[in-house]
């Protein structure tokens, strides 16, 4: 599983940086805990039904993602079926969701921080929206090529992990993989990505 969203993330590290300011801390920290919000909240909750994640990063949902571009939607999605919408927040920068049928569900950040990444991913867990529902196990972190990439499972567990029963038609306690990543400023368009994989049965 983490194969497949590393395998994800190479390929659009190869795309050019794009001119950007590069933002201060606390923007960094906010577009960092506005990131960890959309994954949580579209991605980990949805996580094995994509009509409903598709809903959930409607317009008309509770964050107000936009649609983007064709040629947008395949330069992230690469040949995969699946979504690409936009959120901007004045302000802020932008928050891209790249989700695929297969079961992998990333977001992109324009701005992002290793350090408030990782401070809010732990509240989502611990006292956020999957509280009770899920431990984060940090696997290892490590600088490669520049970007510092830290590897985490979700460990469902009590309500979440009947609700993946149901939804997956298994125990429900299978880990879900969650890879992070965040780069220098200008090295390349979205410093910071996040991506969960739950890879779906054919």
């Amino acid at each position: 599983m983490r194969r497949a969203a590393l395998a994800l993330l190479l390929a659009l590290l190869a795309l050019p940086a794009g001119a950007q300011s590069p933002g201060g801390i606390a923007i960094r920290d906010e577009t960092s805990r506005l990131a960890v919000a959309v994954l949580g909240r579209i991605c980990v909750l949805n996580v094995g039904d994509f009509n409903a994640l598709n809903i959930a990063a409607s317009p008309t949902g509770e964050f107000g993602f936009s649609e983007v571009a064709p040629d947008v939607a395949e330069t992230f999605l690469k040949g995969r079926p699946g979504l690409v919408r936009v959120l901007r927040r004045p302000g802020l920068g932008a928050v891209t969701l790249v989700a695929g049928r297969d079961g992998i569900c990333s977001v992109w950040s324009e701005y992002g921080d290793s350090i408030s990444l990782q401070r809010h991913l732990l509240a989502m867990v611990e006292r956020g929206g999957l509280k009770g529902g899920a431990q984060l196990l940090a696997l290892d972190a490590r600088d490669e090529a520049g970007s510092l990439i830290a590897d985490y499972y979700l460990m469902p567990s009590d309500w979440f992990a009947r609700d993946l029963s149901r939804r997956l038609a298994d125990d429900g306690s299978q880990p879900l993989a969650l890879v992070t990543s965040v780069s220098p400023p200008g090295r390349r368009p979205m410093e910071a990505m996040l991506s969960v994989s739950r890879i779906l049965k054919k």
